[in-house]
């Protein structure tokens, strides 16, 4: 057994640095890092999809250098280059989160944080509607068959053997930073704007006739505007989040 492991030594480095990146980015990934999936569930799959692809990294093993520091370095680095992916992901759909309490401070209805199983954080209803919406449409659009081909493109950019890191990493994140806030503007720019026009009408009427009690009456129209205006506009939100979705993934692939 020992004869076999000094043999194949190089291979099991390799392995376990193939796994490093791999394991890093399916653990933070929004759709296979999610609780819903059972912890041995997502384990046992990134051993299996670590044993598939490292065989075709097979060119890259003689590069490596088998020192106890440089392997440590190594897998850092693989982590960190994984972990960015799936962090990208997560900046994207804190996009949605975002937009989500926005329209629910909007919309004047209940803020009462409960338990999301997506993110394992608090959050108003809505913005785990949205939340959810926009992880169906993450999957039914391929984008997690978009991510794993991102990482299988970032071994061909950084090859495994590598220990060096993006340059542009924190360029590139500012970036997907204010891209979120940007998509969260842009999905909660029909609602706000529905309710604006609601509240200035409300308020026209409540001048007109004052006996009507208009806060009342404004709690009830925000409400169903608000769902009114979501209804309507989840359409084009699935065609903003699928374009949202290969650009945060292109800005990835541009930092390698």
């Amino acid at each position: 057994m020992q004869i076999f492991l000094s043999l194949h030594a190089d291979k099991f480095f390799f392995f376990g640095i193939v796994l490093a990146r791999l394991g890093a980015m399916l653990m933070t990934a929004p759709l296979f890092g999610s609780r819903l999936i059972p912890l041995h569930i997502r384990i046992l799959s990134i051993f299996v999809l670590a044993m598939l692809i490292t065989p075709f990294q097979w060119q890259s093993t003689s590069a490596i250098a088998f020192d106890h520091h440089v392997l440590l370095f190594n897998i850092l680095a693989n982590v960190l280059i994984g972990a960015s992916l799936g962090v990208t992901m997560l900046i994207m759909f804190s996009g949605v989160q975002l937009a989500g309490s926005v329209i629910c401070r909007s919309g004047q209805m209940a803020t009462e944080g409960s338990s999301d199983e997506l993110t394992a954080i608090q959050g108003p209803l809505s913005s785990r509607i949205l939340q959810w919406t926009a992880l169906i449409i993450f999957v039914v659009m391929g984008g997690h068959r978009l991510m794993m081909t991102a990482l299988l493109d970032s071994f061909q950019s950084i090859p495994v053997a590598s220990h060096l890191l993006p340059e542009r990493l924190h360029e590139i994140a500012v970036h997907m930073a204010s891209e979120s806030f940007r998509l969260a503007l842009r999905i909660g720019a029909p609602v706000i704007t529905a309710l604006l026009a609601s509240t200035l009408v409300i308020g026209l009427v409540s001048r007109a006739l004052p006996q009507i009690n208009s806060f009342s009456i404004g709690l009830t129209v925000n409400l169903w505007v608000t769902f009114l205006t979501l209804f309507f506009s989840l359409a084009v939100m699935a065609y903003l989040f699928q374009d949202y979705v290969h650009a945060f993934i292109g800005a990835w692939n541009s930092m390698l």
